[in-house]
């Protein structure tokens, strides 16, 4: 038995085809996303260690060149003062950090979008 309209097969197959290509291309968008955040973090999360770490350096000794140029009888006191500041500064900077995470953009947002206005535009299509 042969089909009564070969077309109708034919075009299925190119509807097949364009959603394939769609697909791949939509995928293709994400695994790049995916690698640019990915590369994005891993640089973030390196400058952080180094000025992290260069700092702390700093800090370190910039408090213990503070202490010995104090007289002996008020070294308690000025460790004491350090103590607290640095205290402060780092639950400061912990806030910070964790309000500059929370405003990250969406991981896969041009993907979303994409597949958004694609639905869109089917729905458009179907619809006429």
């Amino acid at each position: 038995m042969e089909p009564q309209n070969p077309g109708i097969r034919q075009t299925a197959l190119q509807l097949a085809a364009t959603l394939v290509d769609i697909g791949h291309t939509r995928l293709q968008l994400a695994a790049t996303e995916i690698e640019e955040e990915r590369l994005r973090l891993a640089r973030q999360w390196l400058a952080a260690a180094c000025a992290l770490y260069l700092i702390a350096l700093a800090v370190l000794l910039a408090c213990a060149w503070i202490v010995l140029a104090t007289p002996a009888e008020q070294r308690v006191l000025v460790l004491g003062l350090l103590t607290a500041a640095f205290a402060a500064a780092g639950a400061w900077a912990a806030w910070r950090w964790r309000a500059l995470a929370s405003r990250k953009p969406m991981l896969l947002s041009a993907t979303i979008a994409e597949l958004r206005e694609d639905a869109a535009a089917l729905r458009a299509g179907s619809s006429q």
